[in-house]
């Protein structure tokens, strides 16, 4: 059996762009298909994945100028995170139960940049899709149907991009299938973009 906090790190990895640790996490969250959250888990990383993935947001994160990281409730620090931020940067974070909390506006963003990109935090790395502060409404009503509905700030261009670009994915699947695509699915075409985006550089 997989731990939580397994899937945890192998989610983040996923975030990413790794598209090895991207297959593992549907593969395992598959499982639980029938269950909505488990679904609804699978959207969200996936959704998340193609955010992080797309050149295309840095530019719009870069303009919106990381409003994401200047305001809002502490981010949740997990051990593994910490023990991984700790290699790189010395760390002196607040504690909370098993949890370590990184303050906002955050001490490590110049500008519009985070200087810890490369070992950033998993809740970091999961906004604004995969994160439950965003998205605990959507979680509440999400009923296992379709596709979750996300919220997205309203601040976040580089999100309401990622979903106007599923969409896309979205509409031409539906066309080539003629109904609605399995997260499975829309999971292999993303997958096929990035692959491809990816043997090109």
């Amino acid at each position: 059996m997989i731990s939580e906090e397994q899937v945890n790190k192998l989610t983040k990895e996923a975030l990413r762009s790794n598209l090895d640790a991207l297959d593992k996490i549907i593969g395992f969250l598959e499982k639980y298909e029938n269950s909505p959250i488990a679904k609804f888990a699978i959207y969200s990383i996936l959704f998340q994945f193609v955010f992080n993935s797309l050149d295309e947001t840095g530019k719009l994160c870069e303009e919106c100028g990381g409003k994401c990281c200047k305001s809002g409730y502490p981010i949740p620090v997990y051990n593994f995170d910490y023990n991984e931020m700790k290699k790189h940067i010395k760390l002196n974070l607040q504690k909370q139960g098993d949890i370590h909390l990184l303050s906002r506006p955050c001490p490590f963003q110049k500008g519009w940049m985070c200087t810890i990109h490369e070992f950033k935090p998993y809740a970091c790395l999961s906004f604004p899709f995969a994160t439950e502060d965003e998205q605990i409404e959507v979680i509440k009503s999400y009923d296992g149907k379709g596709i979750p509905n996300f919220h997205v700030p309203s601040y976040c261009s580089a999100g309401k991009m990622t979903i106007e670009y599923i969409n896309r994915v979205l509409e031409n699947l539906k066309t080539k299938l003629q109904r609605d695509p399995s997260p499975r699915e829309l999971y292999e075409e993303i997958k096929k973009i990035f692959s491809n985006k990816n043997s090109s550089k």
